[in-house]
């Protein structure tokens, strides 16, 4: 098993595939709600009860459709570079025309705009604006299609951040038990705290900020979030791709530093849409991503439409190994854990003992660390070094242990006989027979317990101990 995780996006190439694709190393699945309807929900709902009836580890997330600007049904139009076009709503649109689904756009655009389609497939340059409708002639490209994204750089369109179909997506993934929801085009924290006051604490909440004003408001987002994702292609479409690598290593570090999960999306495997092998920049990509500190990382066309969802998992996981063995090789290995110990400060009793926990752990004597998670606050502190050493998060909640699935070398186990038993020696014990017996440790391996003692406070971990396996 690799410690970062993998997280595979749902669609009709892969619906058949999940339990190939958990074989092949995929830890979570995502589906994106923006092409999901109402009528679609049943088969969701029975998709997602069969995967976490068989797999009790698995995190599901979903991702809302947020403020973001998108082409409606309509058949798929074959185009040539100077072709005119004209886009319009749904309510204006006729013959022709391309319908887009936020009505007013024609209000916030103006000629020589830029359009980009599909993550930037497609290009239009605006000519002028007529009766409600979008003139565009086409600059490159070959094919429109339905419901594709719309990127309009350098222009910020006054959009409300949850709609009705946000909210009913909303919905749905509280009550199918869903872990995550990603909450897409981020601009501000108050569009994070939208959500939770919708949903409660009944599902965690993934930052997406994919435009300037999300990247202006990063520190922000990333305090009232669970987890973060690296939206690289809608931030890539509105920044420009030259932004898009500091980007993805700052907010990486910043997650590291707050102790939360960050994932690292979009094409990371794109060439296996269609064809058998990886291209060199692309396992290079996903090499870079894991020496970068990423929790996760994504797969999105390349299991939803790919022609091999499973091949596509199985060559991630495969690059991931090998990243993980430079990065832990005493030859080449590198030390991401010392410069966000560096930039920790010691705020609480977590990061003063995780910090403690770390600095342990680079001695090389421990073989793992043992952690019950009643929250699974103190385990993602944990996790953050990216140590070498596994984690094995001891959780008496399922929705817990799936969450935490999500976090760098971290591996959730149930607890078996009732608690996180109050009585912390036999919690111990217990804990060690069952690592010991599924193979992760042998007799005479030294291990770290790290717990909360005295109350259950969330990230109330206040106990360090060294025991050695029998």
């Amino acid at each position: 098993m690799t410690r970062t995780k993998i997280l595979a996006t749902l669609g009709p190439s892969s619906y058949d595939k999940t339990d190939e694709m958990v074989k092949a190393g995929a830890d979570g699945f995502r589906i994106n709600y923006s092409h999901v309807k109402p009528e679609d929900y049943p088969f969701i709902e029975k998709l997602a009860r069969g995967i976490m009836q068989r797999h009790e580890n698995v995190f599901l997330v979903g991702d809302i459709h947020g403020p973001k600007l998108r082409l409606g049904d309509f058949e798929s139009r074959k185009i040539k570079i100077g072709d005119i076009i004209c886009l319009a709503h749904y309510s204006e649109s006729s013959g022709d025309d391309i319908p887009f689904q936020y009505k007013g756009l024609e209000n916030h655009v103006v000629p020589r705009n830029r359009l980009l389609i599909d993550d930037g497939k497609v290009g239009l340059r605006v000519k002028d604006i007529k009766d409600k409708k979008i003139i565009c002639r086409v600059l490159y490209g070959d094919l429109i299609e339905s419901r594709k994204g719309i990127n309009i750089p350098n222009v910020s369109i006054p959009m409300k951040y949850l709609s009705e179909k946000d909210e009913r997506d909303l919905q749905f993934l509280v009550d199918n038990n869903f872990s995550y929801v990603s909450a897409s085009y981020s601009r501000t924290a108050g569009d994070i705290k939208q959500v939770r006051k919708f949903t409660g604490d009944l599902i965690k909440i993934i930052g997406k900020p994919e435009n300037y004003e999300g990247e202006k408001n990063l520190i922000e987002i990333i305090k009232v979030c669970d987890a973060m994702m690296v939206p690289r292609g809608d931030y890539g479409m509105e920044r420009g791709v030259e932004n898009v690598p500091a980007f993805q290593k700052r907010l990486i570090e910043l997650c590291n530093i707050a102790g939360i999960p960050v994932i690292t999306a979009t094409q990371m495997l794109e060439s296996l849409m269609y064809g058998r092998d990886a291209k060199r920049p692309e396992s290079t990509d996903i090499f870079n991503a894991v020496l970068d500190g990423t929790d996760v990382t994504m797969l999105s066309g390349e299991t939803s439409m790919g022609n091999d969802p499973v091949r596509a998992v199985r060559v991630m996981e495969r690059i991931i190994r090998k990243a993980e063995q430079y990065l832990y090789s005493k030859k080449t290995g590198v030390d991401i854990g010392e410069r966000i110990n560096r930039m920790i400060k010691e705020n609480n009793v977590s990061d003063r003992t995780s910090k403690r926990v770390y600095e342990a752990l680079r001695s090389g004597i421990y073989e793992a660390v043992i952690s019950p998670a009643h929250h699974g606050t103190s385990t993602k502190k944990m996790s953050r070094f990216r140590i070498k050493q596994l984690i094995y998060a001891f959780c008496d909640d399922e929705k817990v242990r799936r969450y935490l699935n999500m976090s760098r070398g971290v591996i959730p186990l149930p607890v078996i006989n009732g608690y996180f038993s109050r009585d912390p020696i036999k919690f111990i014990e217990e804990s060690i027979r069952i690592i010991k017996s599924k193979g992760y440790v042998k007799s005479g391996d030294n291990v770290i317990v790290v717990a909360g003692m005295g109350n259950y406070a969330k990230g109330n971990t206040n106990l360090v101990m060294e025991e050695i396996v029998k």
